[in-house]
C-alpha cells in the first residue's frame, strides 16, 4: 500500500505525513523536500537530480510508503508515471488549504530547500498551485485510477486528529 499526500505549499502535508511516520514506523517516508535539502544544490541541474532520485525511490512493490509533494506540474506528472505502474493499493489524500491560510503560513517559513532561482516560489507559487488544487485536475488524474481511493479534506476544518484517524482506518 502507498499513501500520496498532496496539497498546496503550507497546507499541512508534512504534518500529518510526519505524525503519520511517527505512528506508523514501519513505512517508508518520501518528501520531495527532504530529496531537494539533500540532494540538490540550488542549481537547474541539481533540482533534476533531486526529483529524479525522489520519484526513482518509489517503489513498484508492495513497500509501504508515504509520499508527499504537491503533485502537480513536471514532477507531478512524473510520480504519476511511475505509479502507473504499482498495481497495490494506493490512497491519494489531497489536503485543501484557503489560499490565505497557505499564504500566512509561508509567510514564517524557513526556506531552507535549495531551490534553482529560476523556479517560482513562496506567494507567486502559492497562487499559482490554488488555481490548480480548486479544479478537478487532480481527480482526474488519480480518482479513476483502479485500486485508488482519492480524498479530498478540507485541512482547516479537519483536525490534524481526525486527519490521522481516517487514515487509520484506510491502513
Amino acid at each position: 500500500m502507498k499513501i500520496l499526500v498532496l496539497g498546496n505549499i503550507g497546507s499541512g502535508k508534512t504534518t500529518l505525513s510526519q505524525q503519520f511516520i511517527q505512528k506508523y514506523q514501519d513505512w517508508g517516508y518520501l518528501a520531495i523536500d527532504d530529496y531537494r535539502r539533500n540532494i540538490s544544490d540550488g542549481t537547474m541541474p541539481g533540482d533534476a537530480k533531486a526529483k529524479s532520485a525522489f520519484v526513482h525511490a518509489i517503489t513498484h512493490d508492495d513497500t509501504r510508503q508515504i509520499i508527499e509533494c504537491t503533485g502537480l506540474g513536471r514532477l507531478g506528472s512524473s510520480v504519476f508515471r511511475r505509479m502507473k505502474k504499482y498495481e497495490g493499493r494506493l490512497v491519494v489524500l489531497v489536503l485543501m488549504t484557503s489560499l490565505e491560510t497557505c499564504k500566512e503560513r509561508i509567510e514564517n517559513r524557513v526556506w531552507d530547500i535549495p531551490f534553482p532561482e529560476k523556479m517560482i516560489q513562496g506567494e507567486d507559487l502559492v497562487n499559482k498551485l490554488n488555481k490548480i488544487f480548486a479544479s478537478s485536475f487532480l481527480f482526474e488524474r488519480w480518482g479513476l485510477k483502479e485500486k485508488t481511493t482519492f480524498i479530498q479534506l478540507d485541512s482547516e476544518s479537519i483536525s490534524l486528529e481526525q486527519q490521522m484517524i481516517l487514515l487509520d482506518t484506510l491502513v
